[in-house]
């Protein structure tokens, strides 16, 4: 499973990126932190759309 999947990985990712902003405004903060997390979900999606491909199929509700 990559990095992206687990959660205590993901955390210490996001803190690094949060206390490399220290004089930064919340806001900017805020926006940073924001689309990185928009990107780790976003490689989490691939991810699980390219294992169901591989299993042959997707499942519905």
């Amino acid at each position: 499973m990559p990095w992206y999947n687990n959660p205590v990985i993901t955390r210490k990712v996001l803190n690094r990126i949060a206390n490399r902003h220290p004089r930064a405004t919340i806001q900017d903060l805020d926006r940073a932190l924001d689309y990185a997390t928009q990107l780790i979900w976003s490689k989490q999606e691939q991810y699980y759309e390219s294992r169901q491909l591989v299993q042959g199929g997707t499942t519905e509700e």
